[in-house]
Parts: structure tokens; sequence; C-alpha cells
């Protein structure tokens, strides 16, 4: 098992009581999880001199299947489809409505429904990111396409060609047919500056895209990969990196792929 740090660790926050609170986010079953909250627990405890409160929050797709505890060492093990959807839905905070997705539900789609009628109130850049992660967290549970239906039929779309990135890269297309346009033509300069501009447009939303999808699922070590993947021209290239991050269990397997 490769060497860990503090870096790694989702969340670690200290209470209004002095104590500390480890929180991991799982999406996969990783069968080293039980050896990485030991590590994580020494690993703050020999920097902070406080024995922390860990939880470790499932939020995957599969059935739990993950220990955790060995010996007099334990840690709490929560599956967030044991939380009731409605819960989280009282909250006036965006990431528990939006969390909410991942709960149990008895009905989907009035879920769906309240989620997308909370989040409607909020202020329109706010809105659009928590939509955004919205259509992340669902994924896990296979709805993104019914909830991604839901966003299109209601005036707070945010899909990519609506998006300011996008209209931004059209934009710029655009201007540069027009430029083109005075030497080559205006008709055929127009059309080309469109295609570029629909083009940058779809490269900005999936590195937008990627971006988020490496917070969620990765924190901040996630992020600083962003940078090499930002000068990434390829399309096709993106779309691939894109469904990596979906599929790999781990940062390392991430990168492991990505190389």
């Amino acid at each position: 098992m490769k060497n860990i740090t503090l870096n790694e660790i989702d969340l670690l926050i200290e209470l209004p009581d002095g104590s500390l609170l480890h929180m991991e986010i799982q999406s996969t079953n990783d069968p080293k999880m039980l050896k990485r909250m030991l590590l994580y627990c020494a690993l703050v405890f020999n920097q902070c001199d406080k024995y922390p409160r860990q939880v470790l929050l499932y939020v995957g797709d599969k059935p739990l299947d993950m220990k955790n505890e060995i010996g007099r060492y334990s840690y709490e093990l929560l599956d967030i489809r044991d939380i009731n959807c409605s819960e989280l839905l009282q909250s006036d905070k965006p990431e528990d409505i939006v969390l909410s997705i991942l709960c149990q539900s008895d009905d989907v789609d009035a879920t769906i429904a309240k989620i997308l009628e909370k989040l409607s109130t909020l202020p329109l850049k706010t809105r659009r990111d928590y939509i955004l992660k919205l259509l992340y967290l669902s994924d896990l549970r296979k709805l993104y396409n019914k909830i991604n239906q839901e966003v299109i039929n209601m005036p707070i779309t945010i899909d990519v060609e609506d998006s300011q990135i996008f209209q931004h890269g059209v934009r710029q297309g655009q201007e540069m047919g027009k430029e083109m346009g005075l030497r080559q033509g205006r008709r055929d300069g127009l059309l080309e500056g469109q295609e570029m501009g629909l083009r940058q447009g779809r490269r900005d939303g999936l590195l937008e895209g990627i971006e988020l999808g490496l917070e969620l699922k990765y924190g901040a070590q996630g992020l600083e990969l962003m940078p090499m993947l930002k000068v990434v021209d390829s399309i096709d290239k993106l779309e691939e990196i894109e469904s990596l991050i979906k599929m790999a269990a781990s940062l390392e397997e991430f990168k492991g792929r990505l190389r």
C-alpha cells in the first residue's frame, strides 16, 4: 500500500468543543479502506495530538461492502441510502439539497422536482454550479438522463450549449468568422468562425465538467491535475478523461489510466 498524507483527507475539521471530525466520502467499495482510515487516524493523531472521530459516508450505487473495524480500532460507516431524503430536503443549505439525490426516496420523481424547485431560488451562478453538481451525483444513481431532461424542460436549464462559457466561445468564433469573412468572404468566414466557436465552447464545457468531477471525487488533490489537463486540445481526449473520472476507483487508478 502506498504512503498517504493528510492532504489526501477529504474533510478534517475542528468542532466547537475542540474535538476533531474526519470524514471521507467514498463512491466505490475499496477493499483497502480500513487500512486507509487507520493510517489517516494515526496521521491526524501524530500531527494534531488529538484522536479524531472518523466517519465514512458511502454514496455508491452497489451494496455497501467494506470493513470498518479491526481489533479495538473502528470508524463509523454510513450508507447515505439509509438517510431519508426528506431530512436533507428540509435544509436551506444547497449542498444538503443536492446530496439528497443519493438518499433513500419513496418517490424519486417528487424528490427530483423538490430539489430543482429549491435550487431554482438560488442566484444564477450559484444555481448553475449546484445543478452541475446535482447532475454529476445523479450519475451514481443512474438518474442523469432523467434529471437532465427535467432541467432542460425548466427555465433553469444549464445545458452546456446554454452556458455562459459555451456562448462566450460561440461569440469568439463569430468574431473570428467576421474577420475571416473580410478576407475570404463574409458567409464562409462566419460559418467557419461559428464552427470554431462551437468547438471552443464544447472544449471549455468539458474542462469545466472534468474540474467539477475531480473536485467532487478526489478533492484538492484531484484539482492539482487541472493545469496539465487544460493543455489538452482534443475533444475526444477530453471526453475520454471525463469518462475515466467516473470509472476510476481512486486517484491513483485515475492517474495510471491517464498515463
